[in-house]
Order: C-alpha cells, then structure tokens, then sequence
C-alpha cells in the first residue's frame, strides 16, 4: 500500500516526516536513515540496525532492533497458543 503526503523543504533543506509514516516505521527521535538518489527519485529508509545472532540453549536467536511496535503480533500469537491448547473448551 503507498501512503502519499505532501511537505515542504526549509530553508535549511530538512522535510518533515508526516508522524503516520514516522510511527509505522517505528521512527524516532534520533534515528538514522539513508537518503538514497537515483534518477527521478528520493529514497529515504531506516538505517539497518547491525543485528547479530547468538546460541541460546541451541536455538538460533537474532538480537536487534525491531523496525515497528510488535506489541499486536505478541498478542495474536499469544491468543493463537491459547486457542491451541484449549481446543474447543469454553473458558
């Protein structure tokens, strides 16, 4: 889905971030992005976080920085394991 907004350039040539698009990617205060140009376009996105991986108890875990809110995800999946292990019984 494209989200579109219009902005304007200062005179110092920063744009504001419209807060929808700053808050889906989980933009912050500080946050370091990549400006990118290309022939007929701008592109600015979240600077990659160095993510690394560690052996916890043998599983494979991948430690960084989340882009967005998973606080919803957390909650599907917690219903999910629930609904999964009550069946079909009524609480």
């Amino acid at each position: 889905m494209t989200i579109k907004f219009k902005t304007k350039i200062d005179k110092f040539g920063r744009i504001v971030i419209p807060k929808k698009i700053r808050n889906d990617f989980g933009l912050k205060n500080n946050t370091e992005v990549e400006v990118e140009a290309t022939s007929d376009n701008i592109i600015v996105r979240p600077k990659p976080s160095n993510p690394f991986v560690i052996d916890k108890e043998g599983i494979l875990v991948v430690c960084s920085e989340p882009l967005e809110p998973f606080t919803d995800f957390l909650q599907e999946n917690r219903e999910d394991r629930v609904k999964r292990v009550t069946g079909d019984i009524k609480l």
